[in-house]
């Protein structure tokens, strides 16, 4: 499998531009909103399937991954660690508190600094089993994670989250690192080390406003019908599955907004700005919003640029 993928990534044909060409979707605040403000929500995009969320002095994180461990170390399954000076560069852009972090399953690039995070944070983890399983393995006090399943509500701050059942994407037919994560003695070293677990999507509400999340899906598992109408859905559209996905997806959560995302090469260090991947096609999504007609304004975000959601 890790052979057939490297194949497929070396040789993929897929322009990887940065976000230039598609300017006229990218929003950003034009200058900093107060950090108290009640009756909106600002967003921080991080990265890969990142995001800060702000409300009336408080902080919600999801999927926060500053690492961006190099494409040969996953290709070659070596071991891989969070490192803390990339973390500290990402700090420098997230409240020095938070009251929790969700994490939409286990894969390296979704929690690998989570545990790095948490304690520089003080929030608290609400994920699956298996992704509570791996984080309590760096010494993450069970107290501080919080081992949530499809159906759990939770009222954390301003916060009120609803947790949804989700599927990840497959490649070449199968999920990558697929699995899930039995009780363990020691923190995972090798990328195939963090198994997907289970995957989770999100229902964010607070100041008045409702967000979704999730990192991607498989065509025919379109959110629930009562899960919208909703502000801002962000939706993962890293692979072919979950493009096929999109236009379902979008109908079903009938946004005010609609932010693709997962999109970016998360094998290259932040600081060189925003490159898509290599496997995904945001110039394709953006004509299938078009040509379906698809509800919602279609938006994009830059690294560390907060957007506000009123």
């Amino acid at each position: 499998m890790r052979l057939t993928l490297l194949i497929l990534i070396i040789g993929a044909s897929i322009a990887r531009g940065g976000l230039q060409d598609f300017s006229d979707l990218v929003v950003a605040d034009p200058q900093p909103e107060p950090a108290s403000l009640r009756h909106a929500i600002r967003i921080t995009y991080l990265g890969v399937n990142g995001y800060q969320f702000e409300t009336s002095a408080h902080a919600l994180l999801v999927d926060p991954y500053f690492t961006r461990t190099d494409f040969w170390s996953v290709a070659g399954n070596r071991p891989m660690a969070s490192r803390s000076e990339r973390v500290d560069e990402g700090f420098r852009h997230l409240r020095p508190k938070a009251d929790a972090v969700l994490v939409t399953h286990a894969h390296f690039d979704h929690l690998l600094d989570v545990p790095d995070v948490m304690r520089r944070t003080g929030a608290r983890l609400l994920s699956g089993p298996t992704a509570v399983r791996l984080v309590e393995t760096f010494g993450i006090a069970p107290r501080k994670c919080d081992t949530v399943q499809p159906g759990a509500v939770r009222t954390i701050g301003p916060w009120t989250i609803r947790v949804l059942a989700a599927q990840h994407d497959t490649l070449l037919g199968s999920v990558p690192f697929p699995n899930r994560a039995k009780p363990l003695a020691n923190p995972p070293v090798k990328a195939s080390d963090w198994v997907v677990g289970e995957p989770l999507a999100f229902v964010i509400e607070a100041a008045g406003k409702k967000i979704y999340v999730d990192s991607g899906g498989v065509p025919g598992a379109p959110p629930g019908p009562r899960v919208g109408p909703v502000d801002l859905a962000i939706l993962g559209v890293a692979l072919p599955d979950s493009r096929r996905r999109f236009a379902e997806a979008v109908r079903a959560l009938r946004p005010r907004y609609v932010l693709p995302s997962h999109q970016d090469d998360f094998f290259v260090p932040l600081q060189r700005g925003f490159v898509f991947g290599k496997l995904t096609n945001f110039a394709d999504v953006r004509s299938q919003y078009q040509n379906d007609h698809l509800p919602g304004r279609l938006i994009l975000l830059d690294y560390f640029r907060p957007w506000t959601l009123r």
